[in-house]
């Protein structure tokens, strides 16, 4: 359980990222993205017979703010996890990223707290030579420790600019590696799938100029470091709308699948830059 709930932070770092790192991309692709303030519910979907989770719900919150110089994410969440044993266990993260615009230069700190203890705090600044070549991750939370990242590897801002770029020009697939820092772990393989552009299926609370706007349907797959027997550790489904926003989104963990709903948005004041 406890290696689910470290993935499920990694692979809810990526859902938000589809809402916010997307800002850069109107220079590329025909959209306008507007940071937001937003609010998510968890509901879970399905659950493995013998994984030993019999219910899951919970929240996520985020607030993306363009600081200028860069990309700054201030997120929260919350998981209640029902076990089939009867037990309840409560986690809550909190996570404050921040990524230069030129996608060089990530700085990172996610703190986990279990049953109403803090039981990771992990910081970090991870850094490239230059986009595309090889980097460092310099850890200085829950120790100091040095990670080298391979050359091709991206930040969630980066990699989700390829993303939307990928799906504009009508690709079908994906293959990257990506640093996220959510683990004290090297860069992962992920691999995306992308579908044809199609209309909202309802409003929900999106208003104009936030939506209903068309979306761009992704799979996306993150394996294991070792990756030793081919198969992904986490799968995720967005619906991202061609202005950035995810109305909705479903992690399946194999174990348990969980849906994140959008249940609140608004849009942040233009910084001024």
């Amino acid at each position: 359980m406890d290696h689910t709930v470290k993935r499920l932070v990694a692979a809810t770092l990526f859902a938000s990222a589809a809402l916010l790192h997307t800002a850069g991309a109107a220079a590329v692709t025909p959209v306008e993205i507007t940071p937001h303030r937003a609010a998510y519910i968890f509901e879970m979907v399905s659950s493995e017979p013998g994984g030993g989770v019999s219910g899951v719900t919970g929240g996520m919150t985020f607030e993306w703010a363009d600081a200028c110089d860069g990309w700054a994410l201030d997120q929260h969440y919350l998981l209640q996890i029902s076990n089939s044993d009867g037990s309840r266990t409560e986690i809550r993260t909190s996570s404050v990223t921040w990524e230069s615009k030129d996608g060089a230069r990530y700085r990172f700190n996610v703190k986990r707290g279990r049953d109403g203890k803090i039981v990771e705090d992990l910081r970090g600044d991870a850094r490239l030579n230059s986009v595309g070549e090889a980097g460092v991750v310099e850890f200085s939370k829950p120790e100091s420790k040095k990670i080298v990242l391979p050359a091709g590897t991206k930040f969630p801002t980066d990699f989700m600019l390829g993303q939307m770029r990928a799906a504009f020009d009508g690709e079908r697939n994906g293959n990257d590696l990506v640093f996220e820092g959510g683990t004290v772990e090297g860069s992962q393989t992920v691999t995306t799938t992308f579908l044809p552009r199609r209309a909202p299926r309802e409003a929900g609370v999106l208003e104009a100029p936030l939506g209903p706007n068309d979306i761009w349907p992704m799979y996306v797959a993150y394996f294991p470091i070792d990756n030793a027997d081919g198969n992904p550790e986490t799968e995720i489904s967005l619906d991202v709308q061609a202005n950035g926003i995810v109305p909705s989104f479903v992690l399946d963990y194999g174990v348990f699948k969980l849906r994140g709903v959008l249940a609140k948005i608004a849009p942040l004041p233009d910084p001024g830059c």
